[in-house]
C-alpha cells in the first residue's frame, strides 16, 4: 500500500541498501549486502576532490558465512566510497566478529567489538539489516508448524524461556495466533476486551 501523496519537496539523499541471502556448496549460509549513499548535490569533503551530483559518497559492501548454528565462520567487508582517510583502517576489525552468534544479544555485541572508533557507523547500519536478513534465509528450513526447524533457526534460551521470535513483533505476540500455534507452553490468552480495544 503506498504512503500518501508527500508535500511539495526537493531530493537532496538517497541511500540504497541491497541485501541477498544463499546456501553455498560447502553448507554454510551466506548473507551479502551493500550500502551506497549518493546526494543531488555536489559534495565537498576536506581530504578528497569534491563529489559530484549523482556520484557514490558512501559505498560499503559486506558478505559473511555462517553455520547452521548462526555462528560466523567468515567475515569480509571493504569501504570503496567515503569521506575521510581513516575510514579503511575499520576494515580489518570487523574480523573480530568471527565466531558470534546471530540472535539474542547479537547487536549488543557488535557494538561493544565493533562499535565507536573501532568501526564505521555504515557498515554496522548493514550488519543490523543482515542479522534479520540471515534468520530469513535460515527460515528456508522451517515449513508450517515444523518447530524443532523453528527451534535451530531462531534459537532455544538455555534457561527454558521463551525463544527470542516469542514477543518480537505483533506476528509473533504472545497473544497471537502463530505463538498459540507453535509455542503454545508460551502462549497468553487475549485479556476480555482488549481485542475490541485494540480495533480488531
Amino acid at each position: 500500500m503506498p504512503l500518501s501523496h508527500p508535500q511539495s519537496r526537493q531530493p537532496l539523499n538517497d541511500r540504497t541498501i541491497r541485501c541477498e541471502g544463499f546456501r553455498r556448496d560447502d553448507g554454510l549460509w551466506e548473507v551479502e549486502a551493500s550500502l551506497v549513499d549518493t546526494r543531488t548535490y555536489e559534495s565537498p569533503t576536506p581530504f578528497r576532490p569534491p563529489v559530484p551530483a549523482g556520484g557514490k559518497f558512501h559505498e560499503m559492501w559486506v558478505r559473511f558465512a555462517m553455520d547452521d548454528a548462526r555462528a560466523l565462520r567468515e567475515v569480509e567487508v571493504r569501504i570503496d566510497s567515503h569521506p575521510f582517510p581513516e575510514c579503511p583502517g575499520a576494515v580489518p576489525n570487523f574480523q573480530r566478529l568471527v565466531g558470534l552468534r546471530l540472535g539474542a544479544g547479537f547487536h549488543r555485541e557488535l557494538q561493544a567489538r565493533v562499535g565507536g572508533e573501532a568501526g564505521c557507523t555504515h557498515v554496522l547500519t548493514l550488519f543490523q539489516t543482515m542479522a534479520t536478513v540471515a534468520v530469513q534465509t535460515l527460515s528456508s528450513q522451517i515449513r508450517w508448524n515444523d518447530r524443532a526447524a523453528a527451534e535451530r533457526v531462531y534459537g532455544v534460551p538455555p534457561d527454558g524461556g521463551p525463544p527470542p521470535v516469542v514477543g518480537a513483533c505483533l506476528g509473533y505476540g504472545r497473544s497471537g495466533e502463530m505463538v498459540r500455534r507453535i509455542y503454545p507452553e508460551h502462549y497468553v490468552a487475549p485479556k476480555a476486551g482488549a481485542r475490541d480495544a485494540a480495533g480488531g
